[in-house]
């Protein structure tokens, strides 16, 4: 069976010849010759219904007015009815490749919005998007196009999300194929499993696959049509699924995208997911309770007071919470510096947070998934009941629905999931299976189609150019996950192959350079330090740290194809106003962020909170934990303590240092190298 990437691939060859006929273009004298002229809103739905197409609707909006009714015969999902500040054609159209009969068939609904042509009252030749200051080269259209993710297992139905449209680029977005609102309509993804054992694939392989591909495919092409010329450049703009949605396009749709923003991606569906029930795993196991918020937002606070100056620099902000091994036993009432009641933890509640602080295990001891860090919210975690998302996908893992029953705390709490033990020595009543056992189904039932962990081989050769922020402190997606995968890509473009090195694997790592040059030709991972998700504050200890505002990181992403001036840095601001940016906020900080594995570092004098005053450098990759970690030996390097179990063996499996991008002869005590 060929795999997802195989298939999108051969699919992808097919689709060009439907989409504008791009394989059998005329040559250039022709072309001209043949020069298509741009046509009115109100024609497209006529050139775009039929063959996949099975609806088609389109209207002018008005500025400041949301978007009309669509059609009585439409099936999906309603176009957002967000305001945009200038007029615009709104596109709808309905793609479906499977058979009428097709028990789980496709419903992808595309959404399209562009900038008036001229033949709408559209002025070519004015500027729009300070600061880059586009010239509109077809009406109000800047010449370009923006592909827009969706958030959590939605789609995204608003083509001005990121303000894609008010700045003269074509903005699209797609529903992932969650057509019909009846059928889900809460977005949890209920319809992953059809019935116990049975998963809806059609509906997964859309969500994450399909109907992204079909959104720039189509936005393309509408393009093409209602300006009478191609785009001159693609980009795509997401963050959370949005990232994980980027990542799919940038492995599977090669050569149609020129740069992508992929932000804290959610790029191993399947494995964080799964892992956002450890928490409540737990707490119910070993401490029998929801530990209280209180409890838990004090020893969040604990962890950053200890480990604010791990990089020198006191600032409220965990550099790298890697290196932080704050204790939660520090915080058991009657311990020196312990909070007061009713906020200190007992002895059993500090356990279960360091089991938290430490993540998921299989009974051999070894890593399965990443923890969320210390200084992170649990704020996912705290709740009477789990987060949403993670009981659903532990119903596609072990693909029974019952699953999805998540209780609530005290009466059913827990929910179906209480069936599932940490591991095989602490098992409460009723217990049926493990943890690792459920990670590792989920690995071989359905990873393969959620997680995007693919290599970018085509993508690089496309010229295109990537970037992606990740907030340290992001508690619904560890962070740990795209830099494990940004450490594996670095070592597969690597520029200096260390079997040729005639120095030691220590030696030829000194210089963060030489590793990771190759990657950064075309792909960029900032590491944004004192932010949680997609830019948020950290609640708990109401502050947020350095995050790109007002475009600046998909400035970055233009600037970089475009100028071809690669980031070396980008200005992050934030301040104390949790949990989102306030601009003009008394207690604004600016900082530069850097490429991954460099770091901000403060030149010794002056305001911390002053960009100013901060460079780029160290090597985030050779950070060693401060005090003694949980688990493992001491004295070894950050990444070496995120080596995972193999994947599809969680539960027996030897660890899988080349999964990691870890090179084993530098995880060693006493200087011996581990196996």
């Amino acid at each position: 069976m060929l795999g997802i990437k195989a298939v999108a691939r051969l699919w992808l060859i097919a689709a060009f010849a439907i989409v504008g006929g791009i394989a059998a273009a005329p040559n250039r004298v022709a072309a001209e010759r043949q020069k298509p002229l741009p046509v009115a809103c109100s024609q497209l739905p006529a050139k775009l219904l039929g063959g996949n197409i099975k609806y088609a609707n389109a209207q002018i909006v008005p500025a400041n007015t949301s978007p009309g009714p669509q059609f009585n015969n439409f099936t999906g999902t309603a176009p957002s009815s967000a305001k945009v500040p200038v007029a615009y054609c709104l596109v709808v159209l309905s793609y479906s490749s499977t058979p009428a009969s097709d028990p789980t068939p496709q419903n992808i609904t595309i959404y399209v919005g562009l900038p008036l042509n001229s033949m709408d009252g559209g002025t070519t030749g004015a500027t729009v998007n300070p600061p880059l200051n586009f010239t509109t080269v077809e009406g109000n259209w800047n010449g370009r196009t923006e592909g827009e993710g969706g958030g959590g297992c939605t789609g995204n139905t608003n083509v001005n999300a990121t303000g894609a449209v008010a700045n003269g680029f074509v903005g699209s977005g797609t529903d992932g194929g969650h057509g019909n609102p009846t059928d889900d309509p809460t977005n949890t993804c209920d319809q992953g499993v059809l019935s116990l054992g049975h998963l809806n694939k059609q509906y997964i392989a859309d969500w994450v696959y399909n109907g992204p591909q079909q959104e720039i495919l189509w936005s393309k092409k509408v393009a093409n049509l209602y300006y009478g010329r191609a785009p001159l450049y693609n980009y795509w703009n997401g963050c959370s699924t949005g990232g994980h949605q980027g990542y799919a396009l940038a492995q599977t749709l090669a050569g149609e995208l020129d740069g992508i923003l992929a932000s804290a991606p959610a790029m191993y569906w399947t494995r964080f997911q799964t892992a956002q029930m450890w928490g409540q795993i737990a707490m119910f196991d070993i401490a029998q309770e929801v530990i209280p918020a209180g409890k838990l937002a004090a020893v969040q606070n604990a962890a950053i007071a200890a480990c604010d100056k791990n990089d020198d620099v006191q600032d409220g902000i965990i550099d790298d919470p890697r290196t932080c091994t704050f204790n939660a036993k520090a915080n058991v009432c009657g311990q020196p510096g312990a909070p007061a009641a009713p906020n200190c933890l007992t002895p059993t509640e500090a356990n279960a947070v360091n089991v938290m602080w430490d993540g998921p295990r299989n009974d051999s001891g070894e890593r399965i998934w990443f923890p969320i860090d210390r200084g992170t919210d649990f704020t996912f975690w705290d709740g009477n009941v789990p987060f949403g998302l993670a009981p659903v996908q532990f119903g596609w893992d072990l693909e029974n629905p019952a699953y999805y029953n998540a209780g609530s705390f005290p009466g059913s709490y827990p929910g179906f999931w209480g069936n599932v033990a940490l591991n095989s020595t602490t098992q409460p009543p009723g217990a049926v299976t493990t943890y690792a056992a459920v990670a590792q189904a989920g690995s071989n039932n359905v990873a393969d189609l959620t997680d995007t962990f693919d290599d970018l081989d085509a993508f690089k050769a496309s010229g295109a150019k990537m970037i992606t922020f990740v907030g340290a402190n992001d508690g619904l997606i560890m962070p740990r996950g795209v830099i494990n995968y940004y450490r594996v890509m670095a070592e597969r473009y690597a520029e200096r192959d260390r079997l040729f090195a005639a120095i030691s694997a220590d030696a030829f790592d000194h210089n963060p350079s030489d590793r990771y040059r190759g990657i950064q030709k075309f792909y960029r991972l900032f590491h944004v330090p004192g932010v949680s998700h997609c830019g948020l504050g950290i609640l708990n200890h109401g502050s947020l740290g350095p995050w790109p505002q007002n475009g600046a990181d998909f400035n970055a992403v233009v600037n970089w194809v475009e100028k071809d001036i690669a980031p070396n840095q980008v200005i992050g601001t934030g301040n104390t106003a949790a949990p989102a940016f306030i601009p003009g906020s008394p207690t604004t900080l600016t900082r530069p962020l850097c490429p991954y594995p460099q770091t901000a570092v403060y030149n010794g004098s002056g305001n911390v909170n002053d960009a100013a005053n901060w460079q780029c450098g160290g090597d985030l990759e050779r950070n060693i934990p401060v005090g003694t970690p949980l688990s493992g030996p001491p004295g070894q390097r950050v990444a070496c303590y995120d080596v995972l179990a193999r994947y599809k063996h969680e539960v027996k499996g030897p660890l899988d240092f080349e999964g990691s991008g870890v090179d084993p002869a530098i995880c060693h005590a006493d200087g011996l190298p581990r196996p």
